[in-house]
């Protein structure tokens, strides 16, 4: 880039020099040639070969040396040029100045661009310009200073600083090889002269002849004799900032420091110089106090003591001494420099105490004008700050426009008085120091000289804290290890971690259990943290600026206090205050790590005050209204501690809302900001506090006092009369208040913190701090005059004692702020306390402490609530941190955790003359729950690992029933002394109490020792028994079945738990033996009788609950016991069981009398079911008898109650026993008998009269005794007579007939429930017995008719009773004859005893009703019984009547059997109801009945015409078939057999409609059966022919009747038709008789038209005389005169004529 510039430039000088200067042309062309002689190569080759050329600068030199300013300006470029590039021949140099130095008083352009090439000649060409040529460039700097020209002018000021330090930077870089330089100049120093190298030589006559132009002397070295003084106090400035270590290593310099530099600053500053002048020298003098203090010691004595003596107002200007404190400003805010004054001068004996008078001063000033930093008894913002801040926008505006001020802040604050001190108006933006361009002194703020005073106290402590705090430090590595163990918690500890006499916490410590198990834990090791004292690091490096920093402190901390104390006090913006409380608290820090106790408790004391003002205090006092009970409640609910934000945070918002003037005395972001520093304290020097802890603590409680009670009274007093206050203060309040919030979020978390540090401490300081607190406690329980006995506590130094501390301490009480800061002690250091010594680990301290409080009834209900509230959770925490810690000697810590837990339940009444209030009470109550409620959070979290305590454990859960109230001891003679309800204290404390008891039932029955098994079962007895709680009474009963499972198991395997006790008393001495093993089958049965016990409980739901468990365990665990064991158990549990009923001296409603039969419902299903399934074990007792005949008379004595209920389940559950029981074999015959008469003796008598639960209960009540003859049957029936089954029929047929259904049941289908079991212990009857089967069949034909004849039995004895229809009972008792009788059909005793007849007569009843039976059930819809008899009839007859005749029945039986089936076809066939029946099913039916009727026939055909028939049995059979045969209805006359002789106008002759028979195909298949009958031969049986005589007569009448109604209706029809029933009718029966042929015998003799001779066709011959008429009437009918003529052919064919 350079080459090409060089080339363009070299063109453009040619061409402006070709006419005006030849030499220059060839001297550039000859340039221009050699520069293209060089090619394209990389420039740093390029300016390498141009250096070797000397000649290429000839054109440059010739042109500045032409005047020309073209020329020069080319050249002067060129040069630059060169210059930067390192290209100048280094022999020329020379030349190169001089051509500078002649084109310098030519324009601004050549003058700049010379300027630019002076700072890389010097730094490229450093080793070739020493000397004169050094002198040169300097030279040519100054020559260029001095333009007009402004640019010109400020450009060589700064090229002739550059150079100056480029000068020093050769003297750095010459000292970096010092070695390969030679020192050949000689320069003076303190101590004679001394050879220096070149470098130095050319510096040292620089900065000589600079200071001496300085000064306004002539310099010795430079060629300039001018230099402005300001300037070269700044080049002054410039060298020692930027090269101070060459004064310190150079003594050539450092004797010009003293010889020039320091007499002149101090002598300026002495004088009355100007502002600009004044500014430099205050610089170069701090440089020298903070650069080079160590070589001007003496010097900067003096000059310090002049600074100190000017901040006196009297001594300088107000800008003076706004620029002294600058000063000091800086010093102070390099904690080195100030260590460093202070060891040169205050440190040393005898010297002058230049740091203690400079605080001095600093003191002096913060209290110089009150008024100014707005001094007051509390600190305020600022009052016109929130009014100044509008300004800001306007400043920005008007310092974006270039016109800004020097005041910080808002313009034209310079003028503005405000009272106090802040960053807006306080402080100016470019501090004096630092305006260098300022002519005239800037106008500084009133307050800008005490804003700088705190700037330089907070600087001063911020220096030591920077210091001292690291030093204090523990190693990371150990301190986090130590965090993260007490982060794991449970986890395993590092390997390596020992104690503190080197002994590794590995060893186990064992703790047996009763139970025989152990738990090993491992001893926990605490490092325990103290913060290092630095002054005992007698090897670190830097130790004696360690005892210099705390000499610093020892000398300075009472001015130092003394003007911060000012300034907390003074209205401070919230920047500067914030930065002075960080100063206050890290010089309190610095102080407690020194081991410095006077001035750490001095400024602990301090801060104190700044956060809890006495006036604020006192306002709270005297505002507390007189607390009320009701008070004292809600502030409870903020006894949590210290500064609860939630609660504290809503209530500040709250306060803010109401207006300024009504608001409360309370503490305002500063307060709690100087709280929170104090806090702050407490964290950083908590191991080494001891007593001084008073101090952190009583603050916070009062500041916790203070809060609550605003807090609590601004609601009350927003309502007030407002007082007057001005603007300001107003504005004032609301500033001071407006970050309240998130300031107590952070003193919240500060306190927090501070408290868990207590963690890291040793036990000493841990007990120091405990002591403390313990300490506050007893000054909030003592307030109502007398103090209980608490553990006395160290007395410390109070930080406030007045006359008022006891109205103090009352009112302080509220919000019991140490008892909750004891809790959260406990809390935090848990690991500790939980330790091995609770003397000194401070577990006894603390439990001591607060049990005291708890159970002194003469304190306040708060604090004792508050104190159990906080022993509660250190307890329950405790327990936890045993198992999650690695903690020894656990049992004896898990005793200590549970006493402490059971004493605080102890309340101490000395002080209350026996007498408790009704609030005392009620706190008491509250105590005793929360403590049971933390009983049950230790057994949730830590019960499973509880070794030992288990029987505190029980004393407290059952310390909450009276002792007088009737509770449950193992002590009892008897369990029947304590069957009496306990009482508890209160309701309240049932649930609490009950909630531990719960979870040991549930979660912990096998780390329960076994002696407090015994005390279990007598506490879940009081918990059933209570009467407070209907649910926990139930839900306890359940866990008996816990205890009873957890028994059974820990008694062994099966079958070997066995037990032999005959009463109670022998079982209470058992389970109270000491030197008895294994006690688990004798508490199992303890616990069986206390469940017993229970189910006496008035409440219906306990006492079921009690039986349902109890039997529910014999059921599980029944097997595991042998045949004594249980004679034990019935005899002491079950037996007692059995007199479960409620006592004849209570008052009996139908309700309660409801419940009791329930419960002795449960009780008899539960015995029946132990009967039931430990039948085979029972029986194996010696006086089973015994037994069993308790259990008999217990089920008979059941019966006198009178209820469906429990008669129902008596005869279940007997049922159910005998069904057990098995073979007849396996129960004696007594017994066999006893269950018998039992039996027998009832009936209906068992419901007769009993009117509850009529409808359901009569049936099951029915259902179950007719259920219990089935088991009872069996065993019954090896030895089974008549007699019994008489008796067992007729008690089955009253239980049928009884007037009852069930409800909303319809039995016309299905059998009811007792129907159906009465027919099942029917068909288990055995009828292979003599006599039976005719009582089964004649009860059967029985229930079969039942449904018919429903009207004549008597009524129900009750409206709500129903009569069943028994439609279904006769279907099935059909099917069941049907089966009986076909089994016996071939043993004569059915047909002699004459149960077949009845099973006949009881069948024919629904088929002779037919339609007419219609139930009332049944609506209008007709039931087809009468099919099924059918059925049945068809089925006993197909069988029976074959099988009648092969046995020897006696006639008279065989007659009586024939007459009843004669009636029975004649049934089928003729339906005389009056019920028109079924349209849709008419034809089916009557299809049913010709198939039936043709069975029929084949079965009685010829049979029926025997001899033993009698005759009018066959009447009745021919008689009823004639009168089915009818089509239709006739006049009753002509059906008689006495109208057989056919006369003409023996009927008069109608035309009337005819009334049509409904069943018209029956009528033709009964004229077929008349024909039949009629039809024989002369060798057919007599049978045949006797049927044939019968029927004869009315087959004559049938025809007769037909050919009648002929004969005289036709002849008045005329010309109509004959009715087409009656032509089809006649038609039919001519073609019939036309056919038929029979013999003459079948005419009986005594015929009206006897035959006179032997023919086929008698009957023709009987009916000649109606043919003949006939026919004569039937003229106009072919086919009927044919039959006619045919029927007549036919007879005369017979008759031989044709």
């Amino acid at each position: 880039m350079t080459a090409q510039v060089l080339n363009v430039e070299l063109s453009n000088l040619i061409q402006e020099s070709k006419r005006k200067n030849s030499d220059l042309r060839q001297a550039a062309e000859k340039s221009l040639n050699e520069l293209k002689s060089l090619g394209q190569r990389p420039e740093a080759q390029i300016a390498s070969e141009l250096s070797q050329r000397g000649g290429f600068l000839s054109p440059f030199l010739i042109a500045c040396g032409t005047k020309n300013a073209k020329f020069i300006s080319i050249a002067v470029l060129c040069l630059q040029r060169l210059v930067v590039s390192n290209a100048l021949a280094r022999s020329r140099l020379k030349e190169v100045l001089d051509a500078f130095r002649e084109a310098a008083n030519l324009g601004v352009d050549i003058q700049l661009k010379i300027l630019q090439a002076l700072p890389p000649l010097l730094q490229n060409y450093a080793d070739d310009l020493q000397g004169s040529l050094l002198g040169e460039v300097l030279l040519l700097c100054s020559i260029l200073q001095g333009s007009k020209m402004g640019v010109v002018n400020n450009t060589a000021a700064a090229t002739l600083q550059q150079l100056v330090i480029s000068i020093f930077d050769k003297v750095v870089k010459e000292d970096d090889k010092a070695f390969e330089v030679p020192a050949t100049e000689e320069a003076p120093s303190g101590n004679g002269t001394l050879l220096i190298r070149p470098a130095a030589f050319d510096a040292y006559r620089v900065f000589l002849d600079l200071c001496l132009l300085t000064e306004g002397q002539k310099p010795q070295f430079l060629r300039f004799n001018t230099l402005p003084q300001t300037f070269g106090l700044e080049l002054i400035e410039s060298v020692l900032t930027n090269h101070s270590d060459i004064f310190l290593t150079h003594t050539e310099q450092a004797h010009i420091l003293r010889t020039r530099v320091v007499p002149f600053v101090i002598k300026s500053l002495g004088d009355r110089l100007n502002f600009p002048t004044t500014v430099r020298i205050t610089r170069v003098l701090y440089i020298l106090l903070r650069r080079h203090l160590s070589i001007l010691a003496p010097d900067c004595e003096t000059a310090l003591g002049l600074l100190t003596h000017m901040l006196d107002p009297e001594a300088a200007p107000q800008w003076k001494r706004a620029l002294c404190m600058e000063v000091f400003r800086g010093i102070c805010s390099e904690p080195a420099l100030i260590r460093k004054i202070f060891s040169e001068y205050d440190a040393k004996e005898g010297g002058k105490p230049i740091m203690k008078e400079l605080v001095a001063a600093l003191t002096r000033l913060a209290t110089e004008k009150p008024s100014v930093i707005g001094l007051g008894t509390q600190s305020t913002v600022p009052v016109g700050q929130a009014m100044l801040k509008d300004a800001s926008t306007e400043q920005a505006a008007l310092e974006a426009g270039g016109v800004a001020g020097i005041i910080g802040g808002a313009v034209g604050l310079g003028e503005v008085t405000v009272p106090g001190l802040s960053t807006q108006w306080s402080l100016i933006r470019v501090p004096c120091i630092d305006q260098l361009d300022k002519t005239d002194p800037p106008s500084t703020p009133e307050s800008y000289i005490y804003c700088l005073t705190l700037t330089c106290i907070n600087s001063f402590s911020e220096g030591l804290a920077k210091f001292i705090l690291p030093l204090s430090m523990p190693s990371d590595g150990a301190r986090g290890s130590k965090r993260r163990v007490h982060r794991k918690g449970s986890g395993a500890l590092p390997k390596n971690t020992g104690d503190g006499d080197g002994n590794t916490s590995e060893s186990p410590a064992r703790t047996p259990s009763p139970s025989k198990r152990s738990v090993q834990k491992r001893t926990v090791s605490r490092r325990p943290y103290i913060p290092g004292n630095p002054l005992t690091l007698e090897s670190h490096p830097l130790y004696s600026e360690i005892q210099i920093s705390a000499a610093i402190v020892e000398a300075c901390w009472p001015a130092l206090l003394a003007a911060c104390s000012t300034f907390l006090y003074a209205a401070l913006d919230s920047e500067l205050y914030h930065a002075l409380v960080r100063s206050f608290q890290k010089f309190a820090h610095v102080a407690g790590l020194l081991r410095l106790v006077t001035p750490r408790d001095a400024f602990l004391t301090t801060l104190g005050k700044a956060a809890v003002p006495s006036n604020v205090l006192s306002a709270n006092i005297v505002a507390t209204p007189t607390q009320t009970s009701h008070e004292s409640s809600s502030m409870f609910s903020n006894a949590k501690g210290l500064l609860s934000v939630d609660t504290l945070t809503a209530s500040t918002d709250r306060n803010l809302s109401t207006s300024a003037d009504t608001q409360p005395a309370t503490l305002n972001s500063r307060n709690l900001l100087c709280l929170r520093a104090l806090v702050n304290l407490g964290i950083a020097l908590g191991p080494t506090l001891e007593s001084s802890w008073t101090i952190i603590l009583e603050t916070l409680q009062q500041a916790d006092f203070i809060i609550f009670n605003s807090t609590r009274r601004a609601g009350r007093q927003a309502s007030a009369t407002p007082v007057q206050r001005s603007d300001a203060q107003k504005q004032n309040d609301a500033n001071l208040m407006a970050n309240v919030g998130p300031e107590l979020a952070a003193l919240e978390a500060a306190a927090a913190k501070m408290f868990e540090s207590t963690r890291d401490f040793p036990d000493e300081a841990f007990v120091s701090i405990l002591s403390v607190l313990c300490k506050l406690t007893e000054m909030e329980s003592d307030v109502e005059g007398k103090s209980p006995v608490i553990p006395k506590s160290p007395t410390f130094h109070k930080r406030a004692p007045s006359s008022s501390s006891i109205r103090l301490s009352s009112h302080i009480n509220e919000n019991v702020f140490a008892i909750a800061k004891l809790g959260e002690l406990a809390q935090i250091n848990m690991s500790r306390i939980i330790g091995p010594n609770p003397q000194a680990n401070g577990w006894s301290l603390f439990i001591e402490q607060l049990t005291a409080i708890t159970n002194t009834r003469g304190l306040s209900t708060t604090v004792r609530l508050k104190a159990a509230e906080i022993l509660n959770e250190i307890t329950i925490s405790a327990a936890k941190a045993v198992i999650s810690e690695n903690t020894e000697n656990v049992a004896e810590v898990q005793k200590r955790i549970l006493t402490a837990l059971r004493d605080v339940l102890i309340f101490n009444d000395k002080n209350t003359d026996g007498k408790v209030d009704s609030l005392t009470r009620s706190a008491e109550l509250e105590i005793h729950k929360t403590g049971l409620e933390s009983l049950n959070a230790i057994l949730e979290h830590s019960g499973q690992s509880l070794i030992a305590g288990w029987e505190i454990v029980f004393d407290i859960i059952t310390s909450i029933f009276d002792s007088s109230g009737g509770n449950a001891t193992p002590g009892m003679d008897t369990i029947s002394e304590a069957e009496v309800a306990v009482v508890a204290k209160s309701p309240r404390l049932i649930r609490s109490s009950f909630n531990s008891l719960q979870l040991i039932c549930s979660d912990f029955l096998s780390t329960l020792p076994t002696p407090c098994i015994l005390v279990l079962v007598d506490a879940l007895y009081a918990f059933c028994t209570q009467m407070d709680d209907l649910n926990i009474s139930l839900t306890t009963i359940t866990f008996f079945w816990n205890v009873s499972d957890f028994l059974q198991t820990r008694g062994g395997l099966p079958g070997a738990f066995s037990l032999e006790a005959e009463s109670e008393e022998e079982l209470l001495s058992l389970v109270r033996r000491t030197d008895v093993a294994d006690l688990s089958a004798g508490l199992w049965m303890f616990l069986l009788l206390r469940l017993t016990s229970v189910s006496r409980d008035r409440r219906s739901e306990v006492r079921n609950g009690s039986i349902q468990t109890l039997f529910r365990i014999f059921d599980t665990y029944g097997q595991r016991l042998g045949p004594q064991s249980w004679r034990s158990c019935l005899k002491i549990v079950v037996f007692k069981m059995m007199e479960t009923r409620e006592s004849d001296n209570s008052e009996q409603t139908p309700q309660s009398r409801k419940l009791w039969n329930d419960t002795v419902n449960l009780v008899l299903s539960g015995i029946g079911t132990l009967y039931s399934n430990y039948f085979e074990i029972f029986s194996q007792q010696t006086d089973f008898k015994n037994s069993w005949a308790v259990f008999i008379r217990y089920l008979d004595g059941l019966l006198v109650r009178h209820s469906f209920e429990v008669n129902t389940t008596v005869f279940r559950v007997l049922g159910s026993v005998l069904d057990k029981v098995g073979g007849p074999e396996r129960l004696d015959a007594e017994s066999k008998k006893e269950a018998w008469r039992m039996w027998s003796a009832q009936g209906i008598n068992l419901v007769d009269g009993l009117l509850e639960g009529a409808r359901s209960g009569i049936q099951d009540t029915l259902t179950a005794f007719v259920d219990a003859f089935k088991p009872l049957y069996k065993l019954l029936e090896p030895t089974i007579d008549a007699e019994i089954i008489q008796r067992t029929l007729n008690i089955l047929r009253e239980c049928i007939l009884y007037p009852d259904s069930p409800a909303y049941f319809q039995d016309t289908e299905l059998l009811t429930p007792l129907q159906a079991t009465i027919l099942n212990a029917i068909e288990l009857i055995r009828t292979d017995i003599p006599q039976v089967p005719t009582l089964v069949l004649k009860q059967l034909s029985y229930l079969s008719t039942i449904a018919y004849s429903v009207d004549t039995l008597p009524p129900p004895m009750s409206s709500k009773q129903t009569r069943p229809t028994y439609i279904a009972l006769a279907v099935n008792s059909m099917k069941r004859i049907e089966q009986v009788s076909l089994n016996h059909v071939s043993n004569p005793e059915i047909y002699v005893d004459g149960a077949l007849e009845e099973i006949l007569r009881a069948l024919v009843v629904p088929i002779a009703l037919k339609y007419d039976f219609i139930p009332a059930k049944g609506g209008k819809k007709s039931l087809t019984l009468w099919r099924n008899a059918t059925h049945t009839t068809l089925a006993i007859l197909r069988h029976a009547l074959p099988a009648m005749d092969h046995l020897s029945i006696e006639e008279a039986h065989q007659g009586k059997i024939w007459e009843q089936v004669a009636g029975l076809v004649s049934c089928v066939i003729h339906v005389k109801s009056q019920q028109p029946g079924d349209f849709s099913t008419a034809d089916s039916d009557e299809e049913f009945d010709i198939q039936a009727f043709r069975q029929y026939r084949a079965l009685i055909i010829p049979s029926l015409g025997r001899p033993l028939v009698p005759e009018e049995a066959i009447q009745n059979y021919i008689s009823n078939v004639y009168h089915a045969s009818l089509l239709y209805k006739v006049d009753s006359g002509m059906e008689r057999l006495e109208n057989l002789e056919p006369r003409r106008g023996a009927r008069v002759g109608s035309t009337s409609e005819l009334e049509l028979q409904r069943r018209r195909r029956m009528s033709y298949v009964c004229i077929d059966e008349l024909m039949d009958l009629f039809s024989v031969s002369e060798g057919d049986c007599p049978e045949v022919i006797r049927l044939a005589n019968l029927a004869s007569r009315y087959l004559i009448l049938r025809v007769t009747l037909i050919l009648n109604l002929f004969i005289s209706d036709q002849p008045l029809r005329g010309r109509m038709p004959q009715p087409i029933c009656q032509r089809k009718e006649i038609i039919y029966v001519l073609k019939r008789l036309v056919d038929l042929n029979s013999s003459s015998s079948a005419v009986l003799p005594n015929s009206p038209t006897p035959l006179p001779i032997k023919t086929s066709k008698p009957h023709l011959f009987c009916l000649l005389p109606l043919l003949s008429q006939a026919i004569a009437v039937a003229q106009g009918d072919q086919e009927l005169l044919e039959w006619l003529s045919r029927a007549l052919s036919e007879l005369s064919r017979a008759l031989g004529v044709l």
